[in-house]
């Protein structure tokens, strides 16, 4: 049951850290993927991430983006999160990476359909020595080519705050807490309260020095005002669920819900962020994304009823029934 929890944190924390900026994210799929776009000179575009396979069962990717240069030309980009190692793992990365350049397919001068795959990357976060540099996967095609399919991987834990700051990566700050997460495992299960109490200690000390580097890049105009308003709520939600999965501090989250309200200044509201840094992570899911499951919906209606569609799609059915009332008109 833990390890279900423990991913859906994590879900939900990656969903919201990846919905700041534009002119964030661009920095980061540059660190990520050592390109070197101008946030000036390109447009980002949260892109579609599910597919719906043959039997209407839909699957989804983690992110997908897509960047538009000026002079029109594309390039689209895939980031999985994966907390444990997985053997299965560059198998879905081939059938994500297929899928979506599907989608983007094009029909070239010779009129032949050329499929266009994204470039992928898998971020695995918690510590394990059996996971490679690489996921490689080796196709063998009938006439007994053989083509070796490779997905590079960044070991989240081998990076201190420091380097994701000097890489840019700032959504991806916040997650140093997660990397404490292994050793409170181990401490909780050896019934270890003083180890449990020094990392008590060493968690909030780690979430007021994340909190500072964030106002820093927030007063260095590096992120916006919504980005530090959602690395800060990162933070506090990290620091909840460990609290309340391993340490059960009964002062902890206080603490560093205090620390981060008072960053969180009446200057910072008036550069245009919301109030609200108790409210935790906040529900929603981008526009391009939402608008990509109701094409799905419509396209679906003919063949499927009301309810199926709305769990295969994770929509309202009071959304499903709207889109049919439309259609019939």
């Amino acid at each position: 049951m833990k390890n279900t929890k423990e991913k859906v944190k994590l879900d939900e924390v990656l969903k919201y850290l990846f919905s700041t900026s534009n002119k964030v994210l661009i920095k980061l799929l540059n660190g990520v993927f050592d390109e070197n776009f101008n946030e000036d000179e390109v447009s980002l575009t949260v892109a579609n991430n599910e597919f719906i396979e043959d039997t209407l069962e839909v699957i989804r990717g983690d992110m997908f983006f897509e960047i538009s240069s000026n002079d029109n030309k594309k390039a689209c980009y895939h980031l999985e999160f994966q907390t444990k190692n997985d053997n299965t793992m560059v198998v879905r990365m081939f059938e994500y990476g297929f899928k979506k350049g599907k989608e983007n397919s094009v029909i070239n001068q010779e009129n032949v359909k050329t499929i266009y795959l994204p470039k992928q990357k898998v971020i695995f976060f918690e510590e394990n020595k059996n996971i490679k540099n690489s996921l490689d996967l080796n196709i063998v095609f009938p006439n007994e080519e053989n083509v070796l399919y490779r997905v590079d991987v960044i070991k989240y834990w081998e990076f201190s705050d420091e380097e994701l700051i000097k890489k840019k990566m700032y959504p991806l700050i916040p997650l140093q807490l997660f990397n404490l997460r292994k050793e409170l495992e181990k401490s909780q299960s050896k019934h270890d309260i003083k180890r449990l109490n020094e990392l008590s200690h060493i968690a909030k000390s780690l979430a007021i020095r994340l909190a500072n580097e964030s106002k820093e890049l927030f007063d260095s105009n590096e992120i916006l005002g919504e980005d530090f308003h959602k690395m800060l709520l990162a933070i506090n939600n990290l620091i909840e669920y460990l609290n309340r999965n391993y340490l059960n501090d009964s002062r902890l989250e206080e603490e560093v819900n205090t620390m981060t309200k008072t960053l969180y200044d009446p200057e910072v509201e008036k550069r245009g962020i919301e109030k609200g840094i108790q409210q935790g992570i906040e529900k929603g899911i981008q526009q391009g994304i939402i608008d990509e499951r109701l094409k799905n919906a419509k396209n679906l209606l003919d063949i499927l009823d009301d309810e199926t569609i709305s769990i295969k799609l994770n929509l309202e059915l009071e959304t499903v029934k709207k889109l049919r009332a439309e259609s019939m008109n």
